[in-house]
């Protein structure tokens, strides 16, 4: 596996430990191991969550590149292995834990991994990340129903009796609440009737879903992204507006209100169709876009600029771009404006 940063791990750190403690009770009502082990457990802040409420016999497993001085758990029970490579140990455990750690291996370690993780013991509490979740060398992101498959493969079942627990729970992290799924054999599902129970209740067709958390974030990333985005479409509109039309001189402006314009050395902006300064919304017909036209005209506007917002304006108004482009010069064409100098 590729290495992680210290920082890496500290931004994690906190999250896990609120999650784990949110979660690991609810683990508990289900089952009660006398033994866990945690492949690529970091700090082992959930190792260590389960040792504070009784669990003494536990192992995380992790490559190399832990920080042994940060771990949560003592050092004897921190094992360093290759997570691509198969996990073999010489003994099983009560339970598994797999959590956000199957997304950093390569797709053609993935049957692999699973194979390993099903070695170690026949209840595996695992969760990796959904397609565009997003994250730090994140090189396999697939839905749940890959995993799913590659656990059948294994004669283990899937078990969806956590999320719904902790759906709505704003100390656990949402890519927990969102991706974490428990798996166990036939021997477990025979021997652990809350198991068995829950097993009952699981549908398939649900288990691909993305917390609201998660959506209103992507939300928030895609709206800073356009802002920034429009700013600089702005910015590189109003620097051409200035490159083509002369100071002191006035423009008709057709942006629907929406473009930021800075007067810059005189240069006037008229709104189309404008009222007392405003802009009054798009002309009801051709015929009436040519009349304003010509008025602003008369009154001094030497310019019209149609801006990115309003280019379908071109496509619409059919008769006036008919009239623009036969009577006037188009001065300057891009994909932000497209200008016409309106003396004949």
């Amino acid at each position: 596996m590729q290495h992680y940063s210290d920082v890496f791990y500290a931004g994690l750190k906190e999250g896990a430990r609120r999650s784990a403690e949110g979660i690991v009770p609810l683990i508990l009502e289900w089952i009660q191991p006398k033994s866990v082990v945690d492949v690529g457990c970091g700090d082992g802040a959930w190792l260590a969550v389960f040792k504070e409420r009784g669990v003494e016999d536990i192992l995380g497993i992790d490559g190399d590149h832990v920080n042994r001085e940060r771990l949560e758990i003592p050092t004897d029970r921190f094992m360093s292995l290759d997570l691509s490579q198969p996990v073999r140990l010489d003994r099983q455990f009560d339970l598994v834990l797999s959590l956000e750690v199957a997304e950093h291996l390569p797709a053609e370690r993935a049957e692999l991994y699973i194979d390993s993780l099903t070695h170690l013991g026949p209840i595996v509490l695992f969760s990796a990340a959904i397609p565009f979740q997003g994250g730090t060398l994140h090189v396999n992101e697939q839905w749940p129903e890959y995993w799913v498959q590659l656990f059948e493969k294994k004669q283990y079942f899937v078990i969806d009796c956590v999320r719904k627990q902790v759906w709505r729970n704003t100390t656990v992290e949402w890519w927990y609440a969102q991706n974490i799924l428990m798996f166990g054999n036939s021997g477990a599902l025979q021997n652990c009737a809350p198991l068995r129970t829950e097993y009952e209740l699981t549908r398939s067709s649900l288990l691909s879903v993305v917390h609201p958390r998660r959506y209103l974030e992507a939300l928030e990333t895609q709206n800073a992204l356009l802002e920034t985005v429009w700013t600089l479409q702005t910015e590189l509109t109003n620097r051409d507006i200035v490159e083509t039309i002369p100071p002191g001189r006035a423009f008709i402006l057709v942006d629907q209100g929406k473009l930021t314009y800075e007067p810059t050395a005189g240069r006037s902006a008229i709104p189309f169709l404008e009222k007392d300064g405003h802009y009054w919304g798009p002309p009801p017909d051709d015929s009436t876009a040519i009349l304003e036209l010509e008025r602003l005209r008369e009154t001094g506007a030497i310019y019209m600029v149609f801006v990115w917002p309003a280019f379908w304006w071109l496509d619409y108004y059919v008769e006036l771009n008919c009239y623009l482009q036969v009577n006037f010069r188009c001065v300057l064409q891009n994909e932000r404006l497209v200008v016409f100098d309106l003396s004949r």
